[in-house]
């Protein structure tokens, strides 16, 4: 450790501050011009004395199972890539799809077969949209599930389902134990049905994978604590499309089948010819069919009973029997008398089937209800004594051949599956078709797509990813703190109550946000606005446990109060972007704690605000480490340069899950560890800088032609100097150039909406004026900034160390619509990637990669996809990798293109139900990261699915987990430790995707959630700089926590609430590419 690592703390300040003082007295002796040019010769010595690339490297030694992946054929009959580009877009006159119609009238077949009805009475309840959820709550949804158990217990035929836990629980906490008891008996008695069970029923476009199974967690936790129940089938009816990831989460968490809505009509007609609206929904990368999920696809536009009894809506209006004065209602339905019952039965007799004309089996599945419907107990009595005269009316006649019957979704797949295995058995049934793919994009009617809200609110969107990583490193955290207290002997009681309520706090906040008309965007700005002050209290609750756990685990438990570590980067208010604090160092020493929320090891930059420009860092090895002071400029003024704070970058080496504190030192003059970056401006006259401030200075250059290339002596860039273009990039070494220009761009609304993108047509350069180019260099980060005023400002970034950061590109934008009327801003990237037949990759919920197709057939809205956190560009040879830290819209509409929508304002609403523009467009960052990949060797694939490269997969843990940075500037040695629970890092193939504990309804402790994902990576790809080993072969719940000691472990559901197996803690852990492995440990 060395002589400075044997002195205690006070002894290390009083060493540091001789040699400072020794220093300044040698510096104020010499002659300026002496001592600059000795600083250079100084630090020159220290950055190649450094060495930045001295952690171990591994080999790239790829997993045969892990090569395989994009190698695969296909293994379904139905490939949604084939669907979307093969289907015949038929429009009726109306402007609605057309679907395959039966032109048989069914009342004239003599001895028809067998035909089950099931009647699935619903309500659909938006935890907001036009309310508020506590609006909606107050207004309707007690009303609705509070008539429920009165009417379910007076009417013991009928049934329901109910779906979202959130507005369960809130009711529940309302109830008395005697209506809970009831209530449990119509589960038991299966007249109630919980289905799906999540906090909400997400989004599935915008929703990265890591929320969408917290909440479903949360969800299902509650549900089996307080019902008894886990839910079989899942009811996802609202979202505005459907990515392939949920199948596989559903079926994960103990589903068995599924229903959903919201496809686009064209897809549905072209299933419907197939007999294939029923199907085993298999995972692109799934060769056994383990993953596969029964799927029913409801037929006609919506879930209302409008298009829900038959294909005929003007049919179907006679069947909707709800009638309160006051209501606005499409319904034509009278009530059913002796007189209109033969010709009412009859017309429904008709329509159910002719909607069994779509399906392989004569078992149909009619829905009963709309949005918050069943809030007036006249609608139970209305609908269902209605009903039960047609239903008696229709079983009774036998040359009908028909048995209508109230049920459950689980009462359907019973009766469809029984009717397959009863087929199967006479030797007359097919299998039922397995389709692989998504969705993806959605339309109801003409070229109305609904692609605009992939990219609507991108403020909320960006502030959820951010709410995201937070609460997932205070869950690591809170469960850190709980065992290491338990192996150190502390009571953590209290402490862990207190953390448990922060943390349920915030997951419910971020669970909610996940529901389909908040992370899209598509609710009133009102009810936008309590969605962000939701998230602004899980933001703020999840810091507060992680800097209480902090302060606690590095002293050991010593310091609990008072709280003495502060956030680096705070969100103040709901409506207003991030805001890193300025650190103030002081001169005995300024303490910065940084976590690693990763399993595995890293190694990057980080970026602090400091009061100082003149500072060492101290690591936690006691080393003083090279650090680079940059320039902080004015908002206001384009090149002046801030004489009181300044960017401060430094190489930070932390292990997985780990804590580690650095300690900044202010100084009085330039030392020998840090270094001044050079600054040059273009495009200006003015370069203000005090004369107080220590950088290095070019001479303003206003009129430049000449192209701007910056380097970091792996790749350069090339700028175009009027535009601030980026242009190119030349990889150094092999001198392979690939054509990169970065632009941006806006589309013109024609009848955009917060749902709908439909532009007027091409984009137009968003270019105001020329822009005013800022460049800061050193030897650890070159930036370049431009500002594109009123608009845009454009960050570069290239780092020089540590070597796995040179080869990409950093982007930060921020983006102010305020003067952009009804506009739409892409930023573009054009390239000289031949990407064949116009197709790329998109990522669905950060989990997996599918492959799009441009069609060229279609309007520019048809062909934008989601893109939750990447998107892929490549031929035979290259591959260009954007990476997002937030869900945008993306399209690939030419040769090697690519386009992401970053924001939208829009002045009129889209006419689909909310009834406003989006008009509250905030100042808002977006983050990429680009990366030019050249194959081992060429290449070409046909794969519909892919993966990143490992180093791409390093780089995208860096955008979705970011270090976290807290700091004190109390003066305490106590806080000079680090906390390191993991033996060994992870491969870099493993990702943790829960370290959470558990809680009872009471906040007790109730075991700790671990599930682990073995995510994809692509083999065809060099990795000259790993810093994990590829892939994990030795796994054992031993040697990942070899500090601490359990009591037991299972394997379990994705959501824990079925035990599978007992796990031994030193059993190695065979999880295969792709698959997801949940356990639940008490430790």
């Amino acid at each position: 450790m060395g002589l400075l690592g044997n002195m205690k703390f006070r002894h290390r300040l009083a060493a540091v501050a001789v040699f400072v003082m020794t220093s300044f007295g040698i510096y104020l002796y010499l002659p300026v011009e002496v001592t600059q040019l000795e600083l250079q010769s100084q630090h020159k010595r220290m950055l190649m004395g450094r060495s930045f690339g001295s952690q171990m490297k591994y080999a790239s030694e790829n997993a045969p199972d892990m090569c395989q992946l994009t190698r695969a054929n296909h293994h379904a009959n139905i490939s949604s890539l084939d669907l979307y580009f093969n289907a015949e877009y038929n429009l009726k006159s109306d402007g609605e799809w057309e679907l395959p119609m039966p032109s048989v009238d069914y009342r004239k077949i003599q001895n028809p077969k067998r035909l089950n009805v099931v009647l699935v009475p619903h309500s659909h309840n938006d935890p907001g949209w036009l309310k508020t959820v506590n609006e909606y709550f107050s207004d309707q949804t007690r009303h609705i599930l509070n008539n429920m158990v009165n009417k379910l217990t007076q009417f013991p035929k009928m049934t329901f389902i109910w779906t979202e836990t959130v507005y369960f629980s809130m009711w529940w906490n309302e109830l008395d134990d005697a209506v809970k008891v009831h209530v449990r008996r119509l589960i038991r008695r299966g007249q109630l049905e919980i289905t799906l069970g999540g906090w909400v029923m997400p989004d599935e476009a915008s929703t990265h994978y890591v929320s969408v199974i917290d909440q479903l967690i949360e969800g299902h936790q509650w549900l089996w604590e307080n019902l008894g129940v886990r839910p079989e089938n899942s009811w996802s009816i609202d979202p505005f499309g459907y990515s392939g990831t949920m199948p596989y989460l559903w079926l994960s968490a103990g589903m068995s089948n599924m229903v959903i809505q919201r496809v686009h009509q064209a897809i549905k007609s072209s299933l419907i010819q197939e007999k294939a609206l029923e199907f085993n929904w298999r995972q692109m990368w799934d060769a056994k069919g383990s993953t596969d999920i029964f799927c029913h696809i409801m037929p006609y536009m919506l879930y209302n009973i409008k298009y829900t009894c038959g294909p005929s809506p003007f049919a179907c209006v006679h069947f909707d029997f709800r009638h309160i004065p006051g209501d606005f209602s499409e319904s034509r339905a009278r009530e059913i008398t002796n007189e209109t019952l033969h010709e009412s039965a009859e017309l429904l007799y008709n329509q159910y089937r002719s909607k069994s004309f779509n399906f392989r089996y004569n078992t149909i599945l009619v829905p009963i209800g709309d949005d918050f419907r069943y809030d007036k107990e006249e609608e139970w009595d209305q609908q269902y004594e209605n009903y039960e005269k047609l239903i008696q009316y229709m079983n009774s006649k036998s040359e009908w051949n028909i048995n209508v019957q109230w049920g459950t979704l689980q009462d359907y797949f019973q009766l469809t599956k029984q009717e397959h295995t009863n087929q199967k058995l006479s030797g007359s049934s097919e299998e039922f078709p397995v389709l692989s793919g998504d969705f993806f994009p959605y339309s109801d009617r003409d070229s109305e797509y609904w692609t605009g809200y992939y990219s609507t609110r991108p403020f909320d969107k960006y502030f959820s990813r951010d709410v995201q990583s937070t609460l997932q490193a205070a869950d690591m955290l809170n469960t850190l703190n709980y065992i290491f207290y338990r192996s150190w002997n502390l009571n953590s009681d209290l402490k862990f109550f207190q953390h448990s309520s922060f943390l349920q706090t915030a997951r419910r906040a971020l669970g909610l946000f996940m529901h389909h008309d908040a992370i899209t965007g598509t609710s009133k700005e009102f009810v936008v606005e309590d969605y962000e002050q939701y998230l602004l209290r899980a933001y703020n609750s999840s810091q507060e446990v992680i800097k209480l756990t902090i302060q606690s685990l590095l002293s050991k438990g010593k310091v609990e109060s008072p709280v003495v570590f502060r956030p680096e980067t705070v969100r103040t208010t709901y409506n207003t972007l991030p805001q890193k604090q300025v650190i103030a160092v002081q001169g005995y020493g300024t303490t910065v704690a940084f976590f690693n929320p990763l399993a595995q090891s890293r190694r990057q930059m980080v970026h602090l605000l400091v009061n100082s420009q003149f500072l060492d860092v101290l690591s936690y090895s006691h080393e003083i480490i090279p650090s680079q002071i940059s320039p902080v400029w004015h908002k206001e003024e384009d090149a002046t340069v801030s004489d009181d704070i300044f960017e401060l970058t430094f190489l930070v080496e932390i292990q997985p899950f780990s804590i580690l504190p650095f300690v900044l030192y202010k100084k009085n003059h330039q030392t020998v560890s840090a270094y001044s970056s050079t600054i040059t401006v273009v495009n200006t006259e003015q370069l203000a800088v005090s004369a107080l401030v220590n950088f290095k200075q070019n001479r303003p250059e206003p009129h430049r032609t000449k192209p701007i290339t910056v380097d970091n002596k792996v790749i350069q860039l090339t700028f175009d100097a009027r535009t601030g273009s980026l242009l190119q990039l030349l990889d150094m070494a092999s001198g392979n150039v690939t054509e990169l220009n970065l632009s941006f761009l806006f589309y013109k609304s024609q009848g955009s909406g917060a749902y709908l993108f439909y532009p007027s047509g091409q984009p137009t350069s968003l270019f105001p004026n020329i822009p005013v180019i800022r460049v800061s260099e050193g030897p650890l980060v070159t930036c370049v900034e431009i500002s594109y005023q009123p608009y845009i400002t454009h960050r570069v970034t290239l780092y020089h160390h540590p070597p796995h950061l040179t080869s990409a590109i950093f982007i930060e934008n921020v983006l102010s619509m305020s003067t952009l009327k009804n506009k739409e801003v892409i930023m573009r990237l054009h390239t000289d990637i031949n990407n064949r037949d116009l197709s790329f990759f998109t990522d669905q919920n950060g989990f997996q990669f599918i492959r799009r197709r441009t069609n060229p057939n279609q309007r520019v809205q048809a062909n934008y996809f989601p893109m939750t956190s990447a998107v892929l560009l490549e031929d035979d040879v290259r591959r260009l990798t954007l990476l997002s830290a937030q869900p945008h819209g993306a399209a690939s509409l030419d040769d090697g293109q690519l386009e992401v929508m970053l924001d939208r304002q829009l002045l009129f609403d889209d006419n689909r139900g909310m009834g406003e523009g989006v008009n509250d467009n905030k100042p808002t960052v977006s983050k990429f990261v680009i990366m030019v990949e050249h194959r081992s060797s060429p290449k070409w694939s046909s794969s519909h699915y892919s993966s990143l490269s490992l180093q791409a997969m390093s780089f995208n843990d860096m955008l979705q987990q970011p270090l976290l940075t807290y700091y004190t500037t109390i003066d305490s040695e106590v806080f000079f430790r680090s906390i390191t629970p993991l033996a060994t890092p992870l491969s870099c193939d493993l990702s943790i995707v829960s370290l959470r504990s558990l809680v009872t309804g009471n906040l007790n402790y109730n075991g700790t959630s671990v599930i682990l994902h073995r995510r994809g990576y692509d083999c065809d790809f060099p990795q000259p700089d790993l810093q994990c080993q590829p892939s994990e072969t030795e796994l054992s719940f031993d040697n990942l926590f070899q500090e601490f000691s359990f009591s037991n472990i299972y394997e379990t559901t994705l959501t824990h609430t079925v035990l599978k197996r007992p796990v031994n803690p030193k059993e190695i852990l065979n999880i295969s590419p792709m698959e997801l492995m949940a356990f639940h440990v008490q430790f």
